[in-house]
């Protein structure tokens, strides 16, 4: 099985050329931030609603997402190569972050309607955190975000045009 990564050589005016990732690998500093991050959208209560006796491993601030298929071209192909991939369900991070655009939007109400509180959210995200393994197996959910909290080693990447 593979994962795929999107390749924006200029994202956000930072310079990520797809070189430097075939030479380095993938990681934080390498990788597109093009995605969607939604345990980064409040991180302090990402860290206050985070379960016990999770291993140290599972740092967002170390994370970087992936895609189950590809997304568009050109983008980097590399095989799972780790057990530090865990799955979350997309769509909460989608609540999360309409939470993010009322406070740009003056914090009335609108875009958040109807929607749970960012703290309840929080709290259904760590719920729906899967291993790779055990969503590909169940699918609990249908809109998966990928997080890879390990270096893919460059000599595992393929850039595919």
């Amino acid at each position: 099985m593979f994962l795929y990564h999107n390749v924006i050589e200029d994202d956000n005016n930072l310079s990520i050329s797809p070189q430097r990732v075939l030479k380095e690998g993938l990681n934080l500093k390498t990788a597109t931030r093009w995605y969607s991050r939604g345990a980064n959208c409040f991180p302090e209560l990402t860290d206050r609603f985070k379960p016990v006796n999770l291993p140290e491993w599972i740092d967002f601030k170390v994370a970087f997402g992936a895609d189950l298929k590809p997304y568009q071209k050109p983008y980097f192909r590399f095989p799972v190569f780790s057990e530090k991939i865990l799955v979350f369900n997309m769509d909460i991070s989608s609540d999360l972050f309409a939470h993010i655009e009322d406070i740009y939007d003056g914090g009335r109400g609108y875009l958040v309607k109807g929607l749970s509180s960012k703290e309840d959210l929080i709290k259904e995200y760590w719920k729906s955190m899967n291993t790779l393994a055990d969503y590909l197996k169940h699918k609990p959910y249908n809109n998966p975000e990928v997080y890879i909290f390990d270096q893919v080693p460059a000599k595992l990447i393929d850039y595919i045009e």
